[in-house]
């Protein structure tokens, strides 16, 4: 049996925000049907997805060093959200839902980069979780919502590992919120 501490950690990993951006590329492909592009999906599986994992491996060299998995899948993050922001906007910029999605990862992470250069540690977690719910809320409406349970067994989960406060996982989300709704914004695609 798990241990409290542990079934967290698992938590942690299951709902990391690579994770769900490969489930939200991913499910947007198959139920928006105007903006299914294979290529653009991949794009987002890769560069929001696989790339980030790797830090995962980090665990393998350095177990037990959280603080350095998070500095090293940060950079993960930076770089593929980089290469996959100009692959969307040189092949793919017509899909704007697709083109939405990427722009809001990258301002995310911009935006939690600046905030952790300040030595406040807002939780990618959180950011990883609100910015999916706030896509589905966007084009779902209240079909959307259940999306933001997410966020409660994040911050269980990141509050039960001892590694983010109420504060840090609420400026995490905040700061997807608004990337995500400027992205979204800023492609045209914002039904409110």
């Amino acid at each position: 049996m798990l241990t409290h501490a542990k079934r967290m950690r698992l938590w942690t990993y299951l709902f990391d925000p690579p994770v769900l951006a490969i489930l939200t590329f991913i499910a947007f492909y198959i139920s928006e049907p105007v903006e299914r592009s294979l290529g653009a999906c991949m794009v987002g599986v890769v560069c929001l997805g696989l790339i980030p994992l790797a830090a995962w491996l980090y665990m393998i060299w350095h177990p037990g060093d959280f603080r350095g998995e998070r500095r090293f899948g940060f950079a993960l993050s930076i770089g593929g959200y980089v290469a996959g922001t100009v692959i969307m906007v040189v092949f793919f910029r017509q899909y704007r839902l697709n083109m939405a999605l990427m722009l809001s990862y990258m301002f995310t992470v911009v935006s939690l980069t600046l905030v952790n250069l300040l030595h406040y540690k807002a939780s990618g977690h959180a950011a990883g979780a609100a910015g999916p719910a706030i896509a589905f809320a966007i084009m779902y409406g209240w079909l959307g919502l259940p999306a933001f349970l997410l966020l409660i067994f994040v911050a269980l989960a990141k509050i039960g590992v001892k590694e983010h406060t109420l504060g840090q996982l609420c400026a995490g989300a905040a700061s997807a919120a608004v990337s995500t709704i400027g992205a979204f914004a800023i492609m045209g695609v914002l039904r409110f």
